[in-house]
């Protein structure tokens, strides 16, 4: 585990290195020291919290916590550290009102120092475990885990934005539902760890073949949906032509190469997820049925 960082913002000399001495015997690392906030020059990523002394005459104090937290989704605390003679009411307002986390006012000594700063680090530390985890989750919420493409939950979510787009603006739209039929006699002959392996793979060439406009995601099985936005049917049945050309010449694995089908609808006016689906989902079937070609419009 790295040191807990801190940036001192210290005229005196004697001061700073004090304060450095301190916090290094409580396994703190200092890693910048400047007079003058417009040189800051560091990764607020890299700093757990900041010591600012409040009496720099020519330090803007509404400065300070914008220089550092201008970017931060998870804010640096930053403690105010004054050692003037006399209380003064309004540097104290001014530091909380610009964002600061803590006002420690003379006579102070290095235990009080401490402690607060281990308070605002190990805040921060939970407050950084935290988005970690909600951002895991709603990666895991995205992104299909086999198949590394928008999930089905996701792309149900895309759907329906594109559906009130489409209703709004007319601008045509369709659906190619694809079905990789080869996985299914892979898994009979060699198992599902196969056939999860050739989903895998197909995906990524999958993925590769289309605009990066183009929303795919596995949405059952081994059946792949893909929104072709600014897309008529027409326009919908050469990308699906030209894709099964193109996907019918690769290799997925030991010498396998992909047998798909394609279904395709166009949205229309009042259209809704289910509805659309639905069609797709006919479309794939009757895709399915063909010899040659395994491409349906509905």
């Amino acid at each position: 585990m790295r040191k807990k960082r801190v940036l001192i913002l210290e005229i005196n000399d004697k001061n700073f290195n004090s304060l450095e001495s301190i916090l290094k015997q409580e396994g703190y690392e200092s890693i910048q020291y400047r007079f003058d906030v417009e040189d800051f020059d560091f990764n607020a990523e890299d700093l757990d919290v900041a010591l600012v002394n409040t009496n720099i005459d020519y330090i803007n104090i509404e400065q300070v916590f914008t220089r550092i937290n201008l970017n931060n989704v998870i804010k640096v605390p930053i403690v105010f550290l004054d050692n003037s003679q006399e209380h003064d009411k309004q540097v104290l307002q001014k530091c909380y009102e610009n964002g600061g986390s803590d006002f420690i006012k003379r006579p102070f000594g290095s235990k009080e120092i401490i402690s607060r700063l281990n308070y605002h680090c190990e805040q921060i530390y939970k407050l950084r475990e935290y988005k970690l985890r909600v951002d895991k989750l709603a990666h895991l919420a995205t992104v299909d885990q086999m198949s590394k493409l928008t999930s089905k939950m996701h792309m149900q979510g895309i759907l329906k934005h594109q559906v009130s787009n489409f209703n709004r603006y007319k601008s045509p739209t369709s659906i190619l539902y694809i079905g990789l039929e080869s996985v299914d006699r892979a898994v009979s002959t060699f198992g599902f760890e196969y056939g999860e392996k050739m989903i895998q793979l197909f995906s990524k060439q999958l993925k590769n073949l289309l605009r990066d406009s183009d929303a795919v995601s596995r949405w059952y099985g081994s059946n792949f949906m893909i929104l072709l936005s600014g897309t008529n049917v027409k326009q919908a049945e050469i990308v699906a032509k030209k894709l099964n050309t193109s996907l019918s010449t690769l290799e997925i694995m030991n010498d396998t190469k992909p047998v798909v089908a394609f279904g395709i609808t166009e949205f229309t006016e009042d259209d809704s997820v289910e509805e659309i689906e639905q069609r797709a989902v006919y479309a794939l079937k009757e895709a399915k049925k063909k010899d040659y070609g395994k491409i349906f419009v509905c």
